[in-house]
């Protein structure tokens, strides 16, 4: 019996807990819910900076890479130059929503323009459309750091 007590006393402390208001008379935050998160300048400023760091190294591997002779250097150059985009975004909170959109569309275009080069040769019509959508994406990623 004293078990059934515990689980009343402890249901009811719950559905006063979520249903409770706050001081201001509004209705406390359901749980799972939260405002978005705000970031200070500072690390808004860090979060870029890192982002155009990983940008460059991977831009100069893949620029690289690609304009040699050998196509698995080039293959994997493309594949670590998304991931290392792709993970400096995850491992950013506080990049702005202008940062993080133009990272993963140059991340979405390497790995395109990887799968494309998969079957067809660098001058068939359909490689040079996805080279050149890769190129434009990294042209908007040197003007959001600086290099371009």
């Amino acid at each position: 019996m004293g078990f059934a007590i515990a689980i009343a006393v402890g249901a009811a402390a719950l559905i006063v807990a979520l249903t409770r208001t706050t001081t201001s008379g509004i209705p406390a935050a359901a749980p799972g819910t939260s405002a978005a998160p705000t970031y200070t300048a500072a690390e808004v400023a860090a979060a870029h900076q890192k982002l155009c760091e990983v940008y460059k190294l991977a831009a100069r591997q893949v620029q690289i890479q690609t304009n040699g002779d050998n196509q698995a250097l080039a293959v994997a150059a493309l594949v670590n130059g998304s991931v290392m985009i792709q993970q400096a975004v995850d491992a950013a909170p506080a990049l702005p929503a202008g940062d993080r959109a133009a990272a993963l569309a140059l991340a979405e275009a390497f790995t395109n323009a990887n799968a494309v080069g998969s079957f067809a040769r660098r001058d068939d019509p359909e490689s040079r459309a996805a080279i050149n959508d890769a190129n434009a994406k990294d042209e908007r990623m040197k003007v959001l750091c600086g290099g371009g």
